[in-house]
Order: structure tokens, then sequence, then C-alpha cells
């Protein structure tokens, strides 16, 4: 497929050869980047056979957009911005983009798919990124995008992500933690949440979350963990217990914990 990216970056070459005098220096050539991509965009190209940058896209149908986007996916490519604004300006490909989340082993290609459903404000298949907290083989930028999605979807998915707390590694109760906590109250979040802070291993996280539930039962067990926790578990800590509504008094020294001194800028 013809490089549209190279064909821009040799347009601004191009371009600025022939105006270095008028261009003071680097900042100046990067605000005119947009007018100089919109010039490229819409002047005919030979290879193209006299098509626009643009126009060769909007001539394309949607499979055929999922296709081209899928391929320039592979290796070190990516695809054009100009072939992923069509794809956002286009409803039918939303489908294809969906499929493609469910079908496709290619990492990239799924990771822009999300985003480019959420551009256009399309539903996800949020199934898939349940599934994807718990698969081990999963790329960790998807998975963390997905639970992004999740996070703002939390209500429709809670009951799959409860099925799904069992067999759930620490890690993954984590990931599932953190999209429960944005769904309508349950006792089972309630129960998570105070596993996961009890194991110890991440306590400002878990603390984080337990005051984002807002659950006043988490309290206790956050309380009681002021009396033992060092100095940047203590602040998140507070902040949930403050969340909640609590009060927690400044009595402890922690002049000698390594984290207050870094955070005091003690030396």
């Amino acid at each position: 497929m013809f490089d549209f990216d190279k064909s821009f970056e040799e347009y601004v070459i191009k371009w600025y050869d022939a105006h270095r005098d008028q261009t003071e220096n680097a900042d100046e050539l990067e605000d005119k980047m947009p007018e100089l991509y919109e010039q490229w965009a819409n002047e005919p190209l030979e290879v193209l056979s006299g098509l626009t940058p643009h126009a060769f896209f909007d001539n394309i149908d949607a499979p055929d957009l999922i296709k081209l986007m899928v391929s320039a996916c592979e290796g070190e490519q990516n695809p054009s911005s100009l072939l992923l604004d069509r794809i956002a300006a286009t409803p039918p490909c939303a489908q294809g983009l969906r499929d493609l989340i469910r079908t496709s082993s290619n990492a990239k290609a799924k990771i822009i798919a999300a985003n480019l459903l959420t551009e256009m404000g399309e539903d996800h298949p949020l199934d898939v990124y349940v599934r994807q907290i718990c698969d081990t083989a999963c790329d960790e930028g998807l998975r963390e995008l997905g639970v992004e999605v999740l996070c703002e979807n939390a209500d429709n998915v809670s009951d799959l992500l409860y099925n799904a707390i069992p067999s759930a590694t620490h890690a993954q109760k984590g990931m599932i933690a953190e999209v429960l906590v944005n769904a309508k109250r349950d006792d089972r979040t309630l129960r998570l949440l105070e596993e996961l802070f009890a194991q110890g291993d991440n306590v400002p996280f878990y603390a984080g979350l337990m005051g984002k539930y807002g659950d006043e039962r988490a309290s206790a067990m956050l309380y009681r963990a002021l009396d033992t926790c060092n100095y940047a578990e203590y602040i998140e800590i507070k902040n949930a217990i403050e969340r909640m509504g609590g009060v927690v008094d400044d009595d402890r020294d922690f002049s000698d914990d390594p984290d207050y001194r870094v955070i005091k800028n003690l030396g």
C-alpha cells in the first residue's frame, strides 16, 4: 500500500526547502503542520491516478477501509491518519471494528479499533474486554484499554465480572475491582475490595478504590491500617477515609519513614 505518511513527510521537506528563509524556528514549522497537511491531502497525486489523498479514501467502502487498516498495522507500520479519520466518519465501519476486536490476533489493530469505536461513540464488544482481563496472553496495552472502557460501562458488565472472580488471580481481581467500583453498590464488590486490601501488596491503590467506591463499612479496615502503614500508604488511606466522610488525626510521627522524607524533600 502507498505510504501516505512518507508522502506527507516528503511534502513538508519540499515546502520547508522552498520557505526556509521565511520559517524562523521549529515551533513555527510545527504550527504550520495542520495547514500543510490539509494542503497535501487535497492535492492530486500521480501515484493515486490523479486522486487527492482525501478522495482516495472517500472512494473506499467500509469493509475495505477495515481491511486497509488491518494491513497497515502489520509489523512496524501504522495506518495513515487520513484512513483513520475516514473510518471514524463512516458509521458502517463500526461493526467491522467490533468484529476485528473479536477475531483479530493483531493487538495494535485491536487497540486502534477500540479507540476508533470510542471516538465514534459506538458500542464496544464488552464481553471481549471482560475475557481479556483473565487472559494471561492478552497484550497489556489492550487489556488496560479494555478496563478503561469497562469502567464506563460497569453496570452492564458487573454480572460477568462477578462470575469471573472465583477463577481470577490476585492481579486479575485487582482489575475487576477497578471496574466494579464504578458499578452500583453490591456486597460482592465490598468483599473483593476488603480481600485485596488485606493482601497488603498494593495498599495505596486498593485504598484509593475503597475511597472511590464509598462504602462506609470499609472504614473500619482502613482505620486499623493507619497504625501500621508507611507514609505513602497513610496518605491514600487517609484520603479514602475522608472521601467516606471520616476524620483522621495527623498524630503519627513519620520522620524516620523513607517515603515521608522523599515526599517532604528532607534529604
